[in-house]
């Protein structure tokens, strides 16, 4: 593990679980930070009216208590600029952050304002990056360190760190995949960045951006093909809100499904639930083939599998 003496005072912005690693890498670095800002567990933000619920949430200010280390609640960015005046801190680091720096505040931070972003920068600028990947079917995405301006999630790169996306994978495989590269990334460039021996460059390519994702947007359409219906389940199982259908008015919360194209073959509508002999999963009937389910919930978060295998021939509405 990289040691650096602690010549940079740093301000972490953020409140979730990358937030949280991030923090204790610093102090494994011997950099830690002079303050943290976060947020609760849920926030406002400029571009929707309801308030966002934080789901990867890490109580950062309990964390902070229990080290002696500063911590303020983001209130818009002049609470920003009170974490700067009262620490002095020189830099600062927004990891799992979701507010814009103006540069007012900026200017505030001599040795630079710095981001990490799940991404390989430029591709997928913006909202829920590493949902968006999974659910595009990518066969790698990363990590990017890069400096904050005024635009979004385009300024210059400081380094970035690959990892592979597996057809396997679980949201929280990736989630996990993407701390641990994170925190490798700011490992090598940060003792760099205090030392002055590293040049930022300009992002390359055509940038993509990914919106913002809700809970609704979780919605199964089953009339879609089999594997692209398991590409939305997988990215948006837990920590997020799931994937959801709803039958004879109950909502039914898939967390994990598989392709069932060893079963019999099973004609019937989109959405409809069937049992085969010698199979025990309940079988959903897709655009092109059966679906597997092998955990769902109902509402209230109990395990619907036996209402689903009780449902066989009903069918998930499609309003």
């Amino acid at each position: 593990m990289t040691t650096v003496a602690p010549k940079m005072k740093i301000l972490l912005l953020g409140s979730t679980d990358l937030t949280l690693a991030v923090a204790e890498a610093l102090l494994a670095m011997g950099l830690p930070p002079v303050g943290v800002v976060s947020v609760g567990r849920s926030f406002q933000i400029s571009y929707q009216a309801d308030a966002v619920r934080n789901v990867r949430f890490a109580d950062m200010a309990t964390w902070c208590a229990a080290r002696g280390i500063a911590h303020f609640g983001y209130d818009g960015p002049d609470s920003l600029a009170v974490g700067a005046t009262a620490t002095g801190a020189e830099c600062s680091i927004a990891a799992g952050w979701y507010h814009m720096l103006p540069a007012r505040v900026r200017t505030l931070f001599p040795m630079g304002c710095f981001g990490l972003h799940p991404s390989l920068l430029p591709a997928y600028r913006g909202g829920a990056p590493l949902n968006w990947a999974m659910l595009n079917a990518e066969a790698e995405t990363g990590v990017s360190l890069y400096g904050l301006g005024d635009g979004v999630d385009d300024g210059p790169l400081y380094g970035q760190r690959r990892f592979p996306l597996h057809d396997d994978d679980y949201i929280a495989d990736v989630l996990g995949r993407a701390q641990a590269a994170a925190v490798d990334l700011l490992r090598e460039c940060l003792p760099r960045i205090v030392a002055g021996d590293i040049v930022p460059v300009p992002q390359v390519g055509s940038p993509s951006y990914g919106l913002q994702r809700h809970p609704d947007d979780g919605r199964i359409d089953w009339s879609r093909p089999a594997a692209s219906i398991l590409r939305l389940i997988r990215a948006v199982s837990r920590p997020y809100p799931g994937a959801f259908g709803v039958v004879e008015g109950a909502v039914v919360r898939i967390w994990r499904a598989r392709l069932a194209g060893e079963a019999a073959s099973v004609w019937g509508a989109c959405g409809q639930i069937a049992r085969v002999p010698g199979f025990d999963a309940p079988l959903v009937v897709t655009g092109d083939g059966l679906l597997a389910i092998q955990e769902a919930e109902d509402q209230a978060g109990d395990c619907a599998m036996e209402r689903l295998r009780q449902w066989s021939q009903r069918r998930f509405s499609s309003g």
